[in-house]
């Protein structure tokens, strides 16, 4: 049986909170994740979308304001109370379920069109499960598209090295090849660490794979000049990706 409560559960649920304040300020998902991800959706008036690891909902509410039924999914009960709450508050109608990616027994096989899975798979205890259960929910011709940190950069060891002003020289890879897991604090501004996982290219390409999926677009986002006026931390993702878009389709 899947594990509902597992140590990634666990430690999003303590840090909830948190991120709720973290997310509505944070520059690389209001300029770079979020417009992307709407952008590569495309028109979603009508289409029926799960919203897999909806944090607070500010994806959810999105596509519900251009005409998309969404469920939104999360396995912190915390964060689905908040998306419930701001749902309510912005009067838009979509439903809501707490459980785990690799555990979504209540919904039906074949329910939609589109699984949403933003800067979440990359952190999930069973990716394997939860892309079994994309595949199980989506109904075929459907599609997943799918936003991580981008694993050729995401090792704990990986970092920029800087010269004695503090500005980034280049950037160093290093144990790409391992399969970590370690307690991180987001921002300083947390007060309870996440569960972080690394993982190479190949163990996230390989569930997909598996089931069936036909990779359709893989996308590495570099910054703009606008998004780099808005925020200058951007013009670090003009010089590598900090993250990876992929879209997979379920043939029918």
């Amino acid at each position: 049986m899947p594990e509902r409560n597992d140590s990634s559960t666990r430690s999003w649920e303590a840090a909830a909170d948190d991120w709720v304040a973290h997310a509505d300020q944070n520059d690389y998902r209001q300029y770079v994740l979020l417009p992307l991800t709407l952008e590569l959706i495309g028109d979603v008036n009508g289409r029926r979308i799960l919203d897999l690891g909806c944090g607070e909902g500010g994806y959810s509410r999105e596509l519900v304001a251009r005409g998309a039924r969404v469920m939104a999914v999360d396995g912190s009960s915390r964060l689905v109370e908040v998306a419930r709450q701001r749902a309510a508050a912005a009067e838009q109608a979509m439903e809501f379920l707490v459980a785990n990616a690799n555990s979504l027994e209540p919904i039906k096989s074949g329910a939609f069109d589109l699984v949403l899975a933003s800067m979440v798979l990359m952190d999930v205890e069973d990716p394997e499960g939860a892309v079994r259960e994309a595949w199980r929910v989506l109904l075929p011709g459907g599609q997943l598209l799918m936003s991580i940190t981008h694993p050729c950069f995401s090792a704990p060891v990986s970092e920029w090295v800087r010269d004695g002003s503090g500005e980034p020289l280049h950037f160093a890879v290093d144990r790409y090849l391992e399969r970590l897991a370690w307690d991180d604090f987001v921002t300083s501004k947390f007060r309870h660490p996440v569960v972080r996982r690394h993982r190479p290219l190949e163990d996230v390409m390989r569930p997909f794979l598996a089931c069936g999926f036909l990779l359709r677009a893989f996308h590495e986002p570099a910054a703009t000049a606008e998004q780099v006026a808005r925020s200058s931390r951007l013009a670090r993702l003009a010089r590598i990706p900090y993250f990876l878009f992929m879209r997979w389709d379920k043939p029918k």
